[in-house]
Protein backbone atom coordinates (compact mmCIF):
# COMPACT_ATOMS: atom_id res chain seq x y z
CA UNK A 1 0.00 0.00 0.00
CA UNK A 2 2.99 1.84 0.35
CA UNK A 3 4.21 2.33 -2.83
CA UNK A 4 0.49 2.92 -4.21
CA UNK A 5 0.67 6.56 -2.47
CA UNK A 6 3.76 7.47 -3.56
CA UNK A 7 3.39 6.40 -7.50
CA UNK A 8 1.08 9.40 -7.98
CA UNK A 9 4.00 11.93 -6.69
CA UNK A 10 6.46 10.47 -8.55
CA UNK A 11 4.46 10.83 -11.59
CA UNK A 12 3.45 14.14 -10.81
CA UNK A 13 7.21 15.06 -10.40
CA UNK A 14 8.11 13.55 -13.77
CA UNK A 15 5.55 15.14 -15.62
CA UNK A 16 6.44 18.24 -13.88
CA UNK A 17 9.81 18.02 -15.05
CA UNK A 18 8.76 17.27 -18.54
CA UNK A 19 6.90 20.06 -18.93
CA UNK A 20 9.75 22.07 -17.99
CA UNK A 21 11.87 20.87 -20.24
CA UNK A 22 9.72 20.92 -23.52
CA UNK A 23 8.79 24.71 -22.41
CA UNK A 24 12.40 25.52 -22.35
CA UNK A 25 13.67 23.01 -25.20
CA UNK A 26 12.61 25.86 -28.07
CA UNK A 27 14.33 28.81 -26.10
CA UNK A 28 16.99 26.97 -25.83
CA UNK A 29 17.67 26.25 -29.13
CA UNK A 30 16.19 29.55 -30.72
CA UNK A 31 19.27 31.00 -28.84
CA UNK A 32 21.88 28.89 -29.85
CA UNK A 33 21.12 29.61 -33.63
CA UNK A 34 24.45 31.73 -35.06
CA UNK A 35 24.02 34.83 -36.74
CA UNK A 36 25.23 34.62 -40.51
CA UNK A 37 26.66 37.33 -41.87
CA UNK A 38 26.97 37.87 -45.85
CA UNK A 39 30.45 38.66 -47.51
CA UNK A 40 29.81 39.38 -51.73
CA UNK A 41 32.66 38.25 -53.62
CA UNK A 42 33.19 40.67 -56.87
CA UNK A 43 34.09 42.21 -59.97
CA UNK A 44 33.38 45.40 -60.88
CA UNK A 45 35.31 47.82 -63.48
CA UNK A 46 38.15 44.70 -63.06
CA UNK A 47 38.70 44.85 -59.79
CA UNK A 48 37.99 41.78 -57.47
CA UNK A 49 36.86 42.63 -53.80
CA UNK A 50 35.06 41.19 -50.84
CA UNK A 51 31.53 43.31 -50.33
CA UNK A 52 31.95 44.78 -47.52
CA UNK A 53 35.74 44.37 -46.78
CA UNK A 54 35.52 44.36 -43.12
CA UNK A 55 32.78 42.67 -41.04
CA UNK A 56 32.30 42.79 -37.39
CA UNK A 57 31.38 39.46 -35.65
CA UNK A 58 31.00 37.52 -32.14
CA UNK A 59 32.44 34.06 -31.54
CA UNK A 60 29.88 31.47 -32.96
CA UNK A 61 28.71 33.47 -35.79
CA UNK A 62 29.07 32.65 -39.32
CA UNK A 63 30.18 34.09 -42.51
CA UNK A 64 28.58 32.80 -45.62
CA UNK A 65 30.62 33.61 -48.63
CA UNK A 66 28.86 34.22 -52.37
CA UNK A 67 30.41 34.16 -55.45
CA UNK A 68 28.58 37.08 -57.23
CA UNK A 69 30.78 37.54 -60.16
CA UNK A 70 34.07 37.13 -61.81
CA UNK A 71 35.00 33.77 -60.24
CA UNK A 72 36.56 31.63 -59.24
CA UNK A 73 36.77 33.02 -55.74
CA UNK A 74 37.63 31.45 -52.54
CA UNK A 75 38.23 32.20 -48.94
CA UNK A 76 41.82 31.52 -47.16
CA UNK A 77 43.77 32.67 -44.49
CA UNK A 78 46.99 32.69 -43.87
CA UNK A 79 48.13 31.16 -40.53
CA UNK A 80 51.04 33.80 -39.48
CA UNK A 81 48.19 36.38 -39.61
CA UNK A 82 45.42 34.98 -37.62
CA UNK A 83 45.56 35.30 -33.79
CA UNK A 84 47.75 33.23 -31.58
CA UNK A 85 46.49 29.39 -31.90
CA UNK A 86 43.68 30.14 -33.41
CA UNK A 87 44.47 28.12 -37.03
CA UNK A 88 43.72 24.56 -35.73
CA UNK A 89 40.37 26.55 -34.98
CA UNK A 90 39.78 28.17 -38.31
CA UNK A 91 40.98 24.95 -40.31
CA UNK A 92 38.56 22.76 -38.59
CA UNK A 93 35.52 25.21 -39.00
CA UNK A 94 36.28 25.58 -43.09
CA UNK A 95 35.21 22.31 -44.70
CA UNK A 96 35.67 21.42 -48.10
CA UNK A 97 39.52 22.84 -47.88
CA UNK A 98 41.95 22.71 -51.32
CA UNK A 99 44.52 22.87 -48.67
CA UNK A 100 45.01 23.74 -45.35
CA UNK A 101 43.25 27.30 -44.25
CA UNK A 102 42.40 27.77 -48.55
CA UNK A 103 38.02 27.38 -48.97
CA UNK A 104 36.97 25.62 -52.10
CA UNK A 105 36.78 27.41 -55.53
CA UNK A 106 33.40 28.96 -56.14
CA UNK A 107 33.02 28.49 -60.05
CA UNK A 108 29.06 29.27 -60.45
CA UNK A 109 27.34 32.22 -59.38
CA UNK A 110 25.42 32.32 -56.10
CA UNK A 111 27.43 29.55 -54.79
CA UNK A 112 28.52 30.04 -51.42
CA UNK A 113 31.14 28.93 -48.65
CA UNK A 114 29.93 29.37 -45.00
CA UNK A 115 32.76 29.54 -42.11
CA UNK A 116 31.91 28.98 -38.71
CA UNK A 117 33.73 31.09 -35.90
CA UNK A 118 32.46 29.06 -33.15
CA UNK A 119 35.73 29.11 -30.63
CA UNK A 120 37.11 31.52 -32.33
CA UNK A 121 38.97 34.31 -29.80
CA UNK A 122 38.31 38.10 -30.62
CA UNK A 123 40.76 39.35 -32.88
CA UNK A 124 41.83 40.11 -36.33
CA UNK A 125 41.05 37.41 -39.16
CA UNK A 126 42.43 38.51 -42.47
CA UNK A 127 40.98 36.94 -45.63
CA UNK A 128 42.08 36.96 -49.44
CA UNK A 129 41.11 35.08 -52.26
CA UNK A 130 43.74 33.11 -53.74
CA UNK A 131 43.09 32.86 -57.98
CA UNK A 132 42.38 37.45 -57.07
CA UNK A 133 45.76 37.73 -54.49
CA UNK A 134 47.59 39.71 -56.84
CA UNK A 135 46.30 42.79 -58.07
CA UNK A 136 47.33 43.89 -62.39
CA UNK A 137 50.90 44.46 -61.28
CA UNK A 138 51.76 41.03 -59.47
CA UNK A 139 52.00 43.05 -56.15
CA UNK A 140 49.49 41.45 -52.86
CA UNK A 141 49.12 44.99 -51.67
CA UNK A 142 45.85 45.77 -53.40
CA UNK A 143 44.60 42.05 -54.23
CA UNK A 144 41.34 41.02 -52.97
CA UNK A 145 41.76 41.21 -49.49
CA UNK A 146 39.14 41.31 -46.47
CA UNK A 147 38.97 41.22 -42.69
CA UNK A 148 36.95 39.33 -40.27
CA UNK A 149 37.32 41.12 -36.71
CA UNK A 150 35.77 38.97 -34.12
CA UNK A 151 34.46 41.07 -30.86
Amino acid sequence: MMIDRKLPRIAAKTLAAAALVLALAPRAAHAQQPTVHTVRMLVEGGVPRFDPATVTIKPGDQVRFVNVSGGPHNVSFDAATLPQGMDHVMEHAMPDQIQPLWGKLLVDPNESYTISFAGARPGRYPVFCVPHMYDKHGGTETGMKGVIIVR
